[in-house]
């Protein structure tokens, strides 16, 4: 089975069943020390995006602070509409905790729907991608994301997702 890693863990059974692994082994007195490590890592990750996102807006003469930022996906993976434990969630949460007015666009999750974790988004719409916004990060790897040609809207694209080989000038890999 392939593994792409991406912005951070995400799904209803990578972000809890290896920590019940490691848990379970420490029962026995074993350590898992690979899975608490792989474990650090993906919980790093959306803080090196978020680097990332303020290296490139700085490149254009921007801050994060009132910067306009469209996350491209919010679901879990590729073409679902599942965004339980969604790293665009925690994304969303860091950037606007900087001072960005964030927004963001899924094909498969038009409305977000109420949940425990993040109640705050509760009723927010998915939005159409324009040149309004200061900067794209693209966050799930939905098929559609590889044909809007979002390089017509001038504004930068921090890809977590690796989906063009051939990136222009104004595409950069998170």
């Amino acid at each position: 089975m392939p593994f792409y890693p991406g912005p951070g863990l995400g799904g209803h059974c990578i972000p809890i069943d290896p920590f019940y692994l490691s848990w379970k082994a420490k029962q026995h007195g074993l350590e898992a020390r690979f899975i608490e490590l792989a474990g650090e890592v993906n919980m790093a990750m959306p803080d090196y995006v978020i680097g990332r996102c303020k290296e490139v807006l700085n490149s254009y003469g921007k801050k994060i602070e009132g910067s306009r930022i469209l996350i491209l996906g919010l679901a879990y993976k590729a073409n679902v509409d599942d965004d339980r434990e969604s790293p665009s969630y925690v994304l969303m949460e860091k950037l606007e905790a900087k001072g960005a007015m964030v927004e963001y666009h899924d094909p498969y999750i038009q409305v977000i729907k109420p949940s425990r974790d993040h109640s705050q988004y509760a009723g927010r719409k998915s939005c159409e991608p324009s040149s309004s916004f200061d900067l794209f990060l693209l966050a799930t790897h939905h098929d559609i994301y590889r044909e809007m040609g979002l390089e017509k809207y001038g504004a930068p694209v921090v890809d977590t997702r690796h989906i063009t080989a051939d990136p222009s000038s104004n595409w950069f890999f998170a």
